[in-house]
């Protein structure tokens, strides 16, 4: 990793809350920082005075002390876009977690958009057809808006994803991002392998924030997936 000329030292720990102090410059709001040689991932979320900010690690806080440095990247958290990767698997950081090399024809993008003008958003309510016959007549989804599915375990939900996903990608000719906040690392893999086998895994893209990563992971990741899906409904 590379020093960064703007660094701090941590003043607190608080679970996966850390105050820094920084001598010089404040780092901006949602700027990304690094400790422990890279290992540890801060983001930036309050500036506290002028020479403490607050932060939440995205990573696990172990090893990490006060007096410890902290260097400012001179960014904020991105994620990888771009026709590259499709049919991949990542995680909050745009790290490939499928086993496959990292790929390469990809832009690098902050989780942090200025969301679109008033100007371009639609005033009118679109019904979004999922295939499934049941769901557009009783329960229709709207086009651009959100639903929720509530089930305990193994009553069919991610099944019902799973199809709804294959008929956007088969009859819309859509790409799909799959978000995982919270999933079990088993159920992320079963997805994937279940993906695979139905032929619908090139026309989409998982990301995943597991049960077993801090929150501030879990936080994160539905940004950098909404960045993965702004960039194919906007460029491509």
């Amino acid at each position: 990793m590379a020093i960064s000329s703007n660094f701090g030292t941590v003043d607190s720990v608080r679970g996966s809350v850390v105050d820094i102090r920084f001598n010089e410059h404040l780092p901006p709001i949602y700027s990304l920082l690094h400790a422990n040689e890279g290992k540890i991932a801060i983001e930036v979320l309050a500036q506290l005075d002028a020479h403490h900010v607050r932060g939440i690690a995205l990573t696990p806080t172990q090893g990490l002390a006060r007096g410890t440095r902290v260097d400012d990247t001179g960014g904020p958290l991105q994620a990888p876009v771009g026709k590259g990767i499709l049919a991949r698997m990542f995680d909050v950081f745009g790290k490939a977690i499928d086993n496959q090399e990292m790929p390469v024809d990809v832009q690098w993008r902050s989780v942090h958009q200025v969301p679109p003008a008033l100007v371009r958003r639609s005033t009118k309510s679109e019904i979004f057809e999922t295939g499934i016959k049941v769901i557009d007549v009783l329960v229709p989804l709207e086009r651009g808006g959100k639903a929720g599915l509530f089930g305990g375990a193994g009553v069919g939900k991610t099944v019902l994803l799973t199809e709804m996903i294959h008929n956007m990608i088969g009859h819309q000719e859509g790409v799909s991002i799959f978000c995982g906040i919270g999933e079990r690392c088993r159920e992320g893999e079963e997805l994937y392998r279940e993906m695979k086998e139905a032929g619908v895994l090139p026309n989409m893209v998982m990301i995943f924030g597991q049960m077993d990563e801090p929150p501030g992971s879990r936080f994160r990741v539905g940004h950098a997936a909404l960045t993965m899906a702004e960039y194919f409904r906007d460029d491509e």
